[in-house]
């Protein structure tokens, strides 16, 4: 059976921040999008068009994607006004990651073949540089960024983005994978406030005394298991040992080399490096702060599960890059949705209780016109044209 769109007053009113960054039909056709991600099953550009009550066939939200006039920066700066107002009084931690979405097709711009560490194999498609921020309350994500040959490369995407924060938003840490630690990229962030955690690679040299420089895999080798001290860490097993070394480009930091026991196999897990820019933290601080990290895992899966991050089927560049911001504030507003309502739920949870809430509403209505030929009419109207577009 053909879906019906309804309108998500609950949801569209998050959305009030970003009318002036489009016009009027733009925002509607915007709003419109966002309904069809959420409410939706399928959830690309043809589907959503066909379920809106308000659109006979699907040019007009498809030129949103790809035609429209929107001021993507006057939408950023929104946005992120908005999350410091809400977000305000309260500790903020930015993670960034990347992550892709599998496109294949010839005529798709920008598609690369890139390595999937997830399925440890080669796809075709692209690969967004992706950013959260977390506070204890709320975690909501900023703009996806298309990354490919013809871009800025990811460390220079980090960097402008930690430059465009700092004009908005406070933020207190900064959490990335090893990809990303990048010495200049640690020193912005000190510049700016911002304490650093992320693990580092064993490639990189240490410095314990002055002057003399070790390969951090060769000073790993030779700490033996009595110089590691035993820590339960909300219910997991370590071994770790605390040092305050100098890296190469990087003022001194702390670095933790941790041992995580294996409860399924009995056996400890390969050391794993981590420092903070913080000398002070303590391993406990240093490895709970560094957790906060998974929620970014967590975003990209639902996005990709529920949100149609990956079903756009758009060819153009800006269609692509579109699709995913409006994929982000969809998920944005789903938060929000959840944090005024005090809901504690998952994202699947949330959008199934949505389209079942909404839908309800829907027919509702429908019954409670009370002249009979006037409910006729709309009945007609919303079921009978529909369904005829099948």
């Amino acid at each position: 059976m053909k879906q019906i769109l309804p309108k998500l007053k609950q949801i569209e009113k998050h959305l009030c921040f970003a009318k002036k960054a489009f016009t009027k039909n733009g925002f509607r056709h915007m709003t419109q999008y966002i309904d069809g991600l959420i409410a939706l099953n399928k959830k690309t550009v043809k589907q959503i068009s066909r379920a809106s009550l308000e659109e006979n066939h699907h040019s007009a939200i498809s030129r949103l994607l790809t035609d429209a006039s929107v001021k993507q920066k006057e939408l950023e700066c929104r946005y992120l006004s908005k999350l410091e107002y809400i977000m305000r009084r309260q500790k903020k931690i930015l993670v960034f990651d990347d992550t892709l979405a599998e496109h294949n097709g010839k005529k798709i711009e920008e598609t690369q073949r890139h390595f999937d560490h997830s399925n440890d194999e080669f796809i075709t498609g692209h690969q967004f540089f992706t950013a959260l921020i977390y506070t204890p309350l709320l975690q909501l994500p900023l703009f996806p960024q298309l990354y490919s040959k013809n871009t800025d490369s990811k460390i220079r995407m980090a960097n402008d983005l930690i430059n465009r924060l700092q004009e908005v938003i406070h933020i207190d840490t900064v959490l990335f994978d090893s990809w990303y630690s990048d010495k200049d990229l640690i020193k912005k962030c000190r510049t700016k406030g911002m304490r650093v955690i992320c693990p580092i690679k064993t490639n990189r040299v240490i410095s314990l005394v002055k002057g003399e420089w070790t390969p951090l895999k060769e000073f790993a080798n030779t700490i033996q298991g009595t110089a590691l001290d035993n820590y339960f860490i909300d219910d997991k097993e370590y071994k770790i040992g605390s040092y305050t070394p100098k890296l190469s480009g990087v003022a001194p930091v702390k670095m933790l080399i941790s041992h995580e026991w294996d409860s399924k196999d009995k056996d400890w897990l390969a050391p794993f490096f981590l420092i903070s820019t913080r000398t002070k933290d303590t391993p406990v601080e240093i490895i709970r702060t560094y957790r906060i990290r998974w929620h970014i895992e967590t975003y990209h899966w639902d996005i990709k599960q529920h949100l149609g991050f990956a079903k756009s089927f758009v060819r153009k560049t800006q269609g692509i890059v579109r699709h995913a911001i409006l994929v982000a504030l969809a998920y944005a507003v789903l938060r929000l949705f959840m944090f005024s309502r005090g809901l504690n739920m998952t994202v699947g949870e949330c959008i199934e209780h949505i389209q079942d809430t909404e839908m309800d509403g829907f027919i509702r209505e429908i019954v409670e016109i009370e002249d009979r030929q006037e409910r006729i009419n709309y009945f007609e109207e919303v079921f009978i044209r529909e369904t005829a577009k099948v």
